[in-house]
């Protein structure tokens, strides 16, 4: 299903193909160049300079590079999102513990979601644009999430170095420890998180080649349902 207005001519035949498509559907000539592989460098300057274009590339791609990696990082960023949500500092006062489940937790997790939002968003853009394969809307959700794993990777031993087990706790709350760390940091990470959701968005729009409002929509679905992983009971 091509989405309304989103299509390409052949240069050699004329025929009207899908915009992300690579080789005609009727001659089997080229129509626009094809992406072998992503740089992760230059992928992820490209969501900073321009999300639209690189999530193209991104679509083109033969191999969807770093993916696995990304959505490791993410799964454990999730985890630990989930235990200072539900101060489990309180349940377990040992922090190389918490720092455990979320190595050990974390790839599993990122999968999951992954693999689930990928299938739910492959099922229900049809209705609103073309089909995003799995395999495209899971490497989209990949990319999408690198400043949430920039956070993880920048902003979280900071964290850790400033209040220890204590960002898990709230005996005393972080908060009471270092009130303007914690806000600053807390801040950044929350800067990153909705960076992410915007990213979403993008590529959502790009790859679906739907409105901004039906993206919106999904966007939001997709959120709705990370977020319902914060309502699990932990303690």
């Amino acid at each position: 299903m091509k989405a309304r207005g989103l299509t390409r001519a052949c240069p050699v035949c004329g025929t009207e193909n899908d915009d992300l498509a690579v080789v005609c559907s009727s001659c089997k000539g080229y129509i626009q160049a094809k992406v072998d592989t992503l740089d992760l460098f230059q992928t992820i300057w490209g969501l900073m300079e321009s999300p639209s274009v690189t999530f193209r590339r991104i679509a083109l791609a033969g191999s969807k590079n770093y993916i696995v990696p990304l959505t490791v990082l993410f799964g454990v960023a999730l985890v630990y999102a989930l235990l200072w949500n539900a101060n489990y500092g309180v349940r377990e006062p040992q922090l190389a513990t918490i720092l455990g489940l979320g190595i050990l937790a974390g790839p599993v997790l990122g999968a999951v979601v992954f693999l689930v939002l990928s299938r739910f968003l492959s099922v229900v853009t049809p209705l609103g644009g073309r089909k995003v394969t799995p395999r495209n809307a899971f490497a989209m959700l990949a990319y999408a999430v690198v400043p949430v794993v920039l956070s993880l990777i920048i902003i979280f031993p900071i964290e850790i170095a400033v209040f220890g087990i204590y960002l898990f706790d709230t005996n005393p709350p972080p908060i009471v420890l270092n009130p303007l760390a914690y806000v600053v940091l807390i801040g950044l990470d929350g800067i990153a998180a909705l960076w992410s959701v915007v990213l979403v968005w993008t590529g959502i729009r790009v790859m679906a080649g739907c409105s901004p409002g039906v993206a919106v929509v999904l966007t939001a679905a997709c959120l709705a349902a990370v977020g319902a992983l914060f309502l699990i009971p932990l303690r």
